[in-house]
């Protein structure tokens, strides 16, 4: 019997693409260039590639012993790729913080969030929400999700420099969390590599949010899902 619900954010609980998509307009009339739908997808790539090379181990930084100056290098190297190294460094870093300005101001929801989070509640579930993202937004998304009072834990990759799916991020996440019994978990993720092949690495059990239908699931996770919904169904 579970006690405790671990969530994902970004794409789980949000649409982060819609977000993502957002920000990026701010991001482009503070440039004064014109926005296209080119200029997302190709940010949009870029974005996603650089998070999975840095979950990967493959994406290293000059500053791996400082975890602030680390993950300001990382974000703002998607500004320097997408402007073609145009821009300066230290523009690169603005760029970003307008973004994750923007990422904070719009926040779009996948449906059922809310209602599910609150059922779990009810059913007095420790809910806790733990992302690859950065502490800097994360709050305000949580808040504007309206799930604030609902959440017990959160918990942001920066706060020990490592990504999901690696071992020291599970480690920070079960130590802040007071977690000791790994049996009493189950994570909800939609992203494969990350969610759930991080969850089963560390003895975790999994749900997957299939939400686009794929038909290769490659890991062995305890349960999928394709909406937030179905979650009344398993707890």
């Amino acid at each position: 019997m579970y006690k405790t619900i671990i969530f994902d954010l970004d794409d789980t609980l949000t649409d982060d693409k819609a977000n993502i998509k957002e920000a990026l307009k701010i991001v482009m009339k503070y440039m004064n260039i014109k926005y296209t739908e080119n200029n997302f997808k190709r940010f949009y790539e870029i974005d996603k590639a650089t998070w999975r090379d840095r979950a990967a181990g493959k994406l290293l930084t000059p500053y791996e012993d400082n975890k602030e100056k680390k993950t300001e290098w990382i974000r703002a190297s998607r500004f320097l790729k997408f402007f073609n190294n145009e821009i300066s460094y230290e523009e690169a870093v603005e760029v970003n913080n307008i973004y994750m300005d923007g990422m904070k101001k719009h926040v779009v929801s996948r449906d059922g969030t809310k209602e599910v989070i609150n059922y779990l509640h009810e059913k007095e579930y420790k809910i806790i929400i733990a992302t690859n993202g950065s502490t800097i937004p994360l709050k305000t998304k949580i808040d504007k999700l309206g799930i604030t009072n609902y959440v017990d834990t959160i918990f942001a990759a920066d706060e020990v420099g490592f990504m999901k799916p690696h071992k020291k991020y599970y480690e920070g996440l079960l130590k802040k969390s007071n977690i000791t019994n790994k049996s009493d978990i189950l994570f909800i993720g939609d992203d494969l590599d990350k969610d759930i092949k991080g969850g089963l690495d560390n003895g975790i059990d999994t749900c997957w949010c299939n939400y686009n239908n794929e038909i290769n699931n490659k890991y062995n996770t305890q349960y999928e899902i394709t909406s937030l919904y179905e979650l009344k169904n398993i707890l």
